[in-house]
């Protein structure tokens, strides 16, 4: 795993705050079925693996919020790479703090 990305998207022409959680989770359930290892946190989600495939889920949660009727989106992201070796793991840092699991 050479690759995590912190995705934050937020819909900006979202009506409602319940809207905004329908688009979100729509976004969520898409990086779910990916098959890659992810986080959701309060903030954002994170998810782990090879580059290629998660800058293609980075690009596609754009499409996916605009398939469920967001027209007007910001998406922040951070970007962890390592071209050799691999990335700390999401559960390397913060397993300690969520014993129950992710």
């Amino acid at each position: 795993m050479n690759c995590s990305v912190a995705i934050q998207y937020l819909p900006m022409d979202a009506s409602c705050d319940e809207e905004t959680c329908r688009i979100v989770d729509e976004v969520i359930a898409f990086i779910a079925s990916s098959g890659v290892d992810y986080f959701v946190g309060p903030f954002e989600t994170v998810i782990e693996g090879d580059y290629d495939l998660c800058m293609e889920i980075l690009k596609n949660c754009q499409l996916v919020g605009a398939k469920a009727g967001c027209t007007h989106v910001m998406t922040y992201a951070k970007i962890n790479f390592k071209s050799e070796g691999d990335v700390m793991a999401t559960e390397k840092k913060i397993g300690k703090y969520h014993p129950e699991g992710r």
